[in-house]
């Protein structure tokens, strides 16, 4: 039984990624006022997409996800399926976002075309491969249901598990390439502007974080192959599928917002250094 694994690690990213994002949003908006931009919203979104694939996975543990099929009866092996099958869907579109997000932000203080063209393609591509991935996998049986049903006098048709697979693989090669580039991009794009070196180290550092996601996507792969039979014991087969890939959302988003909080860092040091210089003063 695996499904403690996969509650412990969702329950453990959700916490970090929904409070760095309420922090982006209140730096963004509260301490620089009129400085919110798409790259807030692109997040904000793909908090949305992430709370939900979250939530989809919280609820596909308590109806077995992780757990073996022998221990399941019909129907809420069939609920697990179902959680699962929306899992895919919107962790799918939360890195399509993730991307958007990141990429914005890094246009925000990118000056050299070269980068700036960098930046623009790998959006662009994401979005070009995202969006028919996402449909492929959503309508991939027909009807739709058909990839949980469980039911064996009930009919359908699917495509074959072997072409998700294939492109499952695809998709995880190019979101490693994205991450790693959009990690090593702002060494380059920082370098020659006006910043104190200790706010460029910071600001590298931080990116490069968010590229450790796409390490969880690597160690990942290795596993893809178990979400070719998706009746047997695919529940209990995919659980290091949804752990590695609740951990490169997470650690993504995350890292991507904690990017944008030295203004309220420095916010919050002037506030109690104040404090502490008023106080020992008064004594």
């Amino acid at each position: 039984d695996r499904s403690g694994q996969i509650l412990g690690v969702a329950i453990a990213f959700l916490i970090p990624t929904a409070l760095s994002t309420c922090l982006r949003v209140y730096t963004r908006t509260k301490i620089l006022r009129s400085q919110a931009g798409w790259d807030d919203a692109a997040m904000v979104i793909a908090f949305g997409f992430i709370l939900t694939y979250l939530v989809s996975q919280l609820c596909g543990v308590a109806h077995g996800n992780g757990k073996k099929r022998y221990l399941l009866d019909d129907d809420t092996a069939q609920m697990g399926l179902m959680y699962w099958f929306f899992c895919e869907i919107f962790y799918t579109l939360s890195t399509a976002a993730l991307k958007i997000s990141i990429g914005l932000f890094l246009l925000r203080i990118a000056v050299n075309r070269i980068h700036i063209w960098i930046i623009r393609w790998i959006m662009i591509l994401n979005v070009l491969f995202a969006v028919p991935y996402c449909l492929l996998v959503t309508f991939q049986c027909r009807p739709i249901s058909f990839w949980w049903d469980l039911n064996p006098s009930h009919h359908g048709k699917c495509i074959s598990p072997d072409v998700i697979m294939i492109l499952t693989y695809v998709v995880s090669v190019l979101n490693s390439v994205a991450d790693w580039t959009f990690g090593l991009l702002p060494f380059f794009i920082v370098r020659k502007l006006q910043m104190k070196k200790q706010t460029k180290v910071l600001v590298v550092s931080i990116l490069g974080f968010a590229a450790l996601g796409s390490t969880a996507t690597i160690i990942r792969t290795p596993f893809v192959h178990t979400l070719k039979d998706f009746k047997g014991e695919f529940l209990y087969n995919t659980a290091d599928v949804a752990i590695w890939t609740t951990v490169e959302l997470g650690i993504t988003a995350t890292a991507a917002n904690i990017a944008t909080l030295r203004p309220l860092l420095s916010s919050l040091r002037a506030h109690f250094g104040v404090a502490s210089t008023t106080a020992t003063g008064s004594k």
